[in-house]
């Protein structure tokens, strides 16, 4: 198995969209979308990508598109503690999210894990405002495995053995 880095929405300190291209005959498209953006881009991969491309290979999926509830990159929790909810979400996310769930026939899948590096409040909001858009597209909102702690869909780290099949997800399990 095999895959390849592709385009790569990213300005300044936002990354928006990545694509993945995996090395099958697949069309089908995987939406991820996470808490907030790793340092991968269209030249460098992360451990999240690795693992969720092999997931997404197994699964007879040919590309995977990550998103994310907050576009802003940062791997310390304690800078995104101190933005306001419009500087983590970004200006363009929604945007973006609407153009790739657009995409009929792609399957939705959420992917953050239990530690979430902004308040409760700004959480909830965003899962509330991602629900609505994937409605409004007629997505059903899926998760891999169990959740996390029973609240939270797990990680694409996370995507193990045992912890491998896609569910619907029930946005009332994850507060929404």
């Amino acid at each position: 198995m095999g895959y390849q880095l592709g385009e790569c929405d990213i300005e300044q300190s936002y990354r928006y969209m990545l694509k993945v291209s995996i090395d099958n005959d697949s069309s089908k498209v995987l939406l991820v979308i996470q808490c907030n953006p790793s340092i991968a881009r269209s030249n460098v991969s992360d451990p999240t990508v690795g693992k969720v491309a092999y997931w997404a290979d197994e699964n007879g999926f040919g590309e995977v598109v990550y998103l994310n509830l907050f576009a802003i990159i940062s791997p310390q929790t304690s800078v995104l503690k101190a933005k306001s909810y419009k500087e983590i979400v970004g200006l363009r996310n929604d945007s973006v999210l609407r153009e790739q769930l657009n995409r009929r026939g792609s399957v939705v899948v959420l992917g953050w894990g239990r530690d979430i590096p902004i308040s409760d409040d700004y959480y909830q909001r965003r899962i509330r405002e991602v629900k609505m858009l994937l409605e409004s597209y007629g997505h059903k909102a899926h998760h891999v495995g169990a959740l996390s702690s029973g609240t939270h869909p797990r990680h694409g780290r996370m995507w193990n053995r045992g912890n491998r099949d896609l569910r619907v997800l029930n946005w009332a399990d994850i507060g929404a």
